[in-house]
């Protein structure tokens, strides 16, 4: 898929700019409410994504298990499905590349769980395969993309779609919507009572 390029500091600044005005506040807050409950639950967080994405996947599972901790308070069970590289590759070696994702979520998700798909086409062969399978399995799935969504959009309970066709701006943005999420959890724990270690 081609994407645009901003040919100078000020165009992207614009398109960032642009692309950020589009994005539904209501979402995030929904974003962070359905991690917080899974927080509450005792349920896991799974993040997944190619590229850049994979990158955001790691970065979102650091900022939801480290920086939304509370000193007394136990700690989200979230785990980036893109960090055990001797894993993925002998899946993608000897299985299929786009069984890199459903094969280690159908080995430690269970009902009730998030997945949570990153991808700026929406349209990643490995990552809808996962996400199929967590709606059929009883995950509630959550999609960050670009573009117009793609075919991922239509497998999501809640669909956080950053409206550009740049790769960076869709990247930096997913990136933000992570960091949002993680400070709407920690400041959603710190507000709770009775949930201590």
């Amino acid at each position: 898929m081609h994407g645009t390029i901003s040919k100078t500091a000020s165009s992207y600044i614009a398109e960032m700019s642009r692309a950020t005005a589009q994005l539904d506040p209501a979402a995030l807050e929904r974003c962070a409410d359905m991690i917080f409950a899974a927080w509450r639950d005792n349920r896991h967080v799974f993040v997944f994504g190619n590229g850049g994405s994979a990158y955001t996947s790691s970065h979102f599972v650091t900022d939801l298990v480290k920086t939304a901790s509370v000193e007394g308070k136990k700690r989200l069970h979230a785990i980036s499905l893109v960090d055990n590289i001797g894993l993925t590759t002998a899946i993608g070696n000897d299985i299929n590349y786009e069984e890199i994702f459903r094969f280690p979520l159908a080995s430690y998700a269970a009902k009730g769980d998030i997945a949570i798909g990153i991808s700026c086409s929406g349209n990643s062969p490995n990552l809808l395969r996962a996400c199929e399978w967590a709606k059929e399995n009883g995950l509630t799935v959550i999609a960050l993309t670009g573009f117009s969504g793609g075919k991922v959009k239509n497998l999501a309970h809640l669909h956080i779609n950053v409206p550009s066709e740049n790769y960076g701006v869709i990247e930096d943005l997913h990136l933000s919507i992570a960091h949002i999420a993680a400070q709407g959890l920690k400041s959603r724990i710190e507000a709770s009572r009775g949930e201590v270690l």
